[in-house]
């Protein structure tokens, strides 16, 4: 440590202050409205308003990945693991992703003692997203235990390609306060050497870490987009 320069040991310590905090709560308390003998379910999403999740095989060097939908409920704590239920839409405009070939649902299972949970929608790479973008659409639906009837939080739909693009999580929040404006490269450099999962699903202490190697990682490896130096927003 005594070897350490002041900018790196302070970089250092930055870090691992955002870091000791990693596994605070991601769920929202604020959200959940007082309980009821009735639950609700609905879809909490990365960008108010914002339905679509985006994917890129750019960001993994793996054939597949998970993409995570945020759900959450309003009502009655659980005391038990309970089955939610989802509706997908066929169609070769709704859902053009081909199940089990390039898409799987997991188990729909709602875990108790919490009021918000993570629908892991697993993808997989095929040839033809190299040059094209497919979907799948669906939205959550009532069973026995939950009910859906929150209009406008039901529906997701999950865009998945092996071309570059800008995913859903880098929203205007994200630029303002974590990574600055997206650009392509930019994107490419942060999940080939930073983080290649959702970013939007982390906790606020868990993007500033992010943002925060990813800006000294820059600062150590200079990378310029159209001749403009790459740089991020957050400070520290």
């Amino acid at each position: 440590m005594k070897h350490m320069t002041a900018d790196t040991m302070k970089k250092t310590i930055a870090i691992l202050a955002a870091a000791a905090s990693l596994f605070a709560t991601a769920c929202d308390k604020s959200e959940i409205l007082a309980p009821t003998d009735q639950r609700h379910i609905y879809i909490s999403y990365p960008e108010e308003g914002n339905q679509v999740f985006n994917f890129s095989f750019v960001s993994t060097p793996e054939e597949s990945a998970r993409i995570a939908v945020p759900i959450k409920f309003a009502g009655r704590p659980l005391t038990e693991d309970l089955a939610y239920a989802v509706k997908v839409y066929p169609g070769n405009k709704d859902t053009t992703l081909k199940e089990g070939e390039e898409y799987e649902l997991p188990e729909l299972i709602f875990h108790k003692e919490d009021f918000c949970d993570t629908l892991f929608v697993t993808v997989h790479k095929t040839a033809r997203m190299e040059t094209g973008t497919y979907n799948l659409k669906f939205s959550l639906v009532s069973n026995e235990n939950f009910f859906a009837t929150r209009t406008g939080s039901l529906e997701a739909e999950l865009r998945v390609t092996a071309q570059i693009s800008q995913p859903s999580w880098w929203s205007q929040t994200v630029s303002d306060i974590y990574l600055g404006p997206y650009g392509d490269e930019k994107f490419k450099l942060f999940a080939q050497n930073i983080f290649n999962g959702d970013f939007g699903t982390l906790d606020d202490d868990e993007k500033r870490y992010y943002a925060l190697k990813f800006k000294y990682w820059l600062e150590e490896n200079p990378h310029y987009d159209d001749h403009v130096l790459i740089t991020v927003t957050i400070q520290g």
